[in-house]
């Protein structure tokens, strides 16, 4: 999304990035229940097609949600941050 110039060519809407894990993350089936609270936690569990659903939802109500889940250390160090922080 950056290359050409910043310029996406239509091509993408919006880019969403995640921290990684330097620890070998195993079977990624595991993380369904942490995919299972975003999904209620943004109002859709009940939808047909989560993903889509998901895709609906504004990002600060997806933030608000993935500070719910549990964390490598099951703490959020930061659960509310300034703008400035991010």
């Amino acid at each position: 999304m950056i290359t050409n110039g910043g310029n996406a060519e239509g091509l993408f809407r919006a880019g969403w990035m995640e921290s990684g894990s330097a620890l070998p993350t195993d079977d990624f089936s595991k993380l369904q229940p942490t995919f299972d609270i975003i999904v209620a936690e943004t109002g859709c569990a009940s939808a047909k097609d989560a993903l889509a659903c998901l895709r609906e939802v504004p990002a600060a109500k997806i933030t608000a949600a993935m500070d719910k889940t549990p964390t490598f250390l099951s703490f959020q160090v930061l659960s509310v941050h300034p703008r400035s922080a991010i």
